[in-house]
């Protein structure tokens, strides 16, 4: 007795496109979790705009120098993001403001 008759190319890829949303939108979700689990403190961010600048996080990281302030700062603004922070405390170029700082 033959099985079920196969699906039809345009179902199979409605199903892979849930999927593949519902993978997207979870990667989206750890990330954003990631971010905010190095969301920048009040300690760093002195000022309150979301963002640090060279002098806020060398109150926080005596030790940075401009040269490595530069390499986390990628979109070049002069100022660090959520976003950056969070990568650059992945890299281990600042130490977690979490539990380290």
């Amino acid at each position: 007795m033959p099985g079920p008759e196969p699906q039809s190319m345009m179902d199979c890829l409605t199903l892979i496109g849930k999927n593949v949303n519902s993978v997207t939108l979870a990667a989206a979700f750890v990330t954003t979790v990631a971010i905010s689990a190095h969301a920048m403190s009040a300690e760093i961010d002195t000022d309150g705009d979301g963002m640090a600048s060279f002098a806020e996080l060398q109150v926080s990281y005596p030790e940075l120098t401009e040269e490595v302030f530069g390499e986390i700062d990628t979109n070049g603004d002069g100022l660090v993001d959520d976003e950056e922070m969070a990568i650059a405390v992945e890299l281990g170029n600042l130490a977690d403001p979490e539990t380290d700082a």
